[in-house]
């Protein structure tokens, strides 16, 4: 086997589902309830994680600065930092292709995107074109997406280990690169000196830093990743290669319909919350250092230090994985979730709002680590490859999230919070008997 390869057996599974062949040319067995991949690739998972949400926040605490020193229009924060997102989501088919050939090529291209994309971000002060700042921000999109590490995970980590590693993978991974971001622009607010015609400081630094981490990274998955593709995209004999109690097909039509309402349920979720997340993420900045008149600095380091929290909870969240089902978490995340909204409102002083920020931000943080624990085990095994796609198109959410958070209120912004937790909680209670593993 190559290094980090998924060790499979013959016979059944842990599933008590018959193994399938391993026969060159059919599909190997996939599902094992207690597989799970070496140490040094769930480091890497977590590293291209981190640097996709680092490249996304890092921009965010001069993204105002530096749209205005380019004769920008007001919001255009808003688009600069969502067109990350919008590259993310169209570069979906590609990724699709990419990774049925190879999992260590797609992670090299997206490396490559947002690199290029970060140098393009930092040269646009140089031209003095507002127009490169969203061209970088679009290219690095391309390779910010975590779609491709949700597809490894779904198919390289057995159920009974699968929340566990999420939490720790895309949990910790993403507050580390959400908090880090902010954390870093406040770092190198001070930072200023010049190249010929090249001015780096506050605004450009961001890029710059995430282009020499492009390499860094480069270099760890050439020496750790797996370099085979997936086994389950592009397998159109899945299905028939399945036992029946593995693919939907004998479900009846009611069945199907609650089953396929469940799934919708949790992949709007996770789109809702990463809405929210980039809503709060921006809105938080704004109202920081304008409302409270707070400088760059402190209100990076307090965005950034809020962002960073989930790293201690979710690994918490994922142990408990092993006790109580992903759906009861799940729920309590929700009515966490709704409670901390009441927090957000204006009343005049930072604490509440800030409590209420490390609050929901904890929440909805769980809330998207177990909707995505659970789409892969709510979906039957030919179902994987499509949800995990689905997830990754859903990313376009942040860029609606960015503006609700450039152009809303302080609470107009509670207010919409709060409507979208109150939807949370109705719908984990109305699909809680369905959120199980099939």
């Amino acid at each position: 086997m190559s290094n980090g390869a998924v060790q499979r057996t013959k016979g059944r599974g842990a599933s008590g589902l018959p193994a399938l062949e391993t026969e060159p040319g059919a599909v190997p067995p996939i599902d094992e309830d207690d597989r799970t991949v070496t140490k040094g690739i769930l480091v890497v998972c977590f590293l291209q994680i981190a640097l996709g949400c680092f490249y996304q926040t890092c921009t965010i605490p001069t993204a105002r600065q530096y749209a205005e020193e380019l004769n920008a229009p007001a919001h255009f924060d808003a688009y600069t930092v969502g067109a990350v997102s919008i590259g993310s989501a169209v570069i979906q088919p590609l990724y699709r292709w990419l990774l049925s050939k190879s999992f260590a090529a797609t992670m090299h291209f997206q490396l490559v995107c947002i690199q290029l994309g970060s140098i393009l971000y930092s040269l646009a002060q140089v031209a003095g074109k507002m127009e490169l700042l969203v061209v970088g921000r679009l290219l690095g999109g391309f390779g910010a997406s975590q779609y491709p590490i949700y597809q490894f995970i779904a198919e390289s980590v057995g159920k009974n280990h699968r929340s566990k590693v999420i939490s720790l993978v895309s949990g910790f991974g993403k507050s580390f690169g959400f908090a880090l971001g902010p954390i870093f622009a406040a770092c190198v607010a001070n930072v200023d000196f010049q190249l010929g015609d090249m001015v780096v400081d506050k605004e450009t630094n961001p890029g710059w830093m995430v282009a020499l981490l492009c390499v860094v990274q480069i270099a760890l998955v050439v020496w750790v990743f797996p370099r085979e593709g997936s086994k389950l995209i592009g397998k159109e004999k899945l299905s028939a290669d399945l036992p029946e109690s593995a693919a939907p097909n004998f479900m009846s039509l009611k069945a199907k319909v609650f089953h396929y309402f469940a799934l919708s349920y949790v992949v709007l979720m996770i789109a809702l919350s990463n809405a929210f997340l980039s809503a709060w993420q921006l809105a938080a900045t704004k109202v920081i250092q304008l409302t409270f008149e707070w400088s760059v600095q402190w209100s990076a380091v307090l965005v950034g230090g809020i962002c960073f929290t989930p790293a201690f909870v979710t690994p918490l969240l994922g142990r408990l994985s092993y006790k109580f089902q992903d759906r009861t978490i799940l729920l309590f995340s929700c009515l966490a979730q709704l409670l901390s909204c009441v927090l957000l409102f204006d009343y005049g002083t930072p604490i509440p709002y800030l409590i209420g920020g490390l609050l929901i931000f904890n929440a909805m943080t769980s809330e998207v680590m177990f909707s995505l624990s659970l789409s892969t085990k709510v979906a039957f095994l030919s179902e994987v490859d499509v949800v995990m796609s689905v997830i990754g198109l859903s990313t376009i959410s942040r860029l609606p999230g960015f503006m609700l958070g450039s152009y809303l209120a302080m609470d107009e912004l509670a207010g919409t919070f709060l409507a979208g937790s109150l939807l949370s909680v109705l719908g984990a209670c109305v699909f809680f008997k369905k959120l199980v593993p099939t």
